[in-house]
């Protein structure tokens, strides 16, 4: 019996890699941005239908900016907010109520807990790990996890960058001396969908390479 899995954002290299590893007795169904437009929060019947059928939900989905805030309008703002933020607890509001065993993965990151020069992405993502760690799961067998990775070297939005300065300071600083893959990310989402205990939930998992360690 076939089982099915929701990826948002599969075109992301995370998603990418994540594809590759699904068992072939999984349905996969990874809408592309033209399909669903995730600014909007009035989601149709037959989008409502698919999230309630999916046993595993992997969200992948995210927007950031290069604009600095004051010189971004409303529509911005709000569409920024929709997408990293809104559209993600709505897709997990809706199968929590329906689906009893359902794993949630959602990939933040770790300007949840360090902040963004974009100030609407890094609150949107602190949001969406106090969402994850405080939201009670409805049934015993479901899970809600985040998972919050430092920079992915090979990451759209990070090759994107024009900070690569930045980026090659942080690497030097970071105990492993070097930076995170997608693939990387894309075997701890399956690993903790497929493979760990269902016990593990209500929890923001951060994949930095030891980067705040102190002593």
């Amino acid at each position: 019996m076939h089982k099915n899995i929701l990826i948002t954002g599969g075109s992301s290299k995370i998603g990418f890699h994540l594809k590759k590893m699904i068992p072939k007795n999984y349905n996969i169904f990874s809408p592309k941005s033209m399909e669903w437009d995730l600014s909007n929060l009035n989601f149709d019947k037959s989008k409502i239908n698919l999230i309630k059928k999916c046993d595993k939900i992997f969200l992948c989905h995210s927007i950031i900016s290069n604009k600095k805030h004051l010189l971004k309008n409303d529509n911005e703002i709000h569409r920024q907010l929709n997408i990293n933020l809104l559209s993600k607890i709505k897709i997990c509001e809706i199968s929590l109520k329906y689906n009893p065993n359902v794993r949630i993965i959602i990939v933040g990151s770790e300007s949840g807990l360090k902040g963004s020069f974009d100030i609407v992405y890094g609150l949107s993502k602190a949001s969406i790990n106090k969402y994850v760690e405080e939201r009670k799961i409805l049934k015993k067998g479901q899970q809600l996890i985040c998972i919050a990775p430092s920079t992915i070297i090979d990451g759209n939005m990070t090759l994107k960058r024009k900070d690569k300065k930045n980026i090659y300071k942080s690497i030097k600083n970071n105990p492993k001396r070097r930076g995170l893959f997608s693939k990387e990310v894309s075997k701890l989402i399956y690993d903790l969908s497929f493979n760990a205990t269902d016990y593990l939930t209500n929890t923001v998992i951060n994949i930095n390479g030891g980067k705040f360690s102190r002593m």
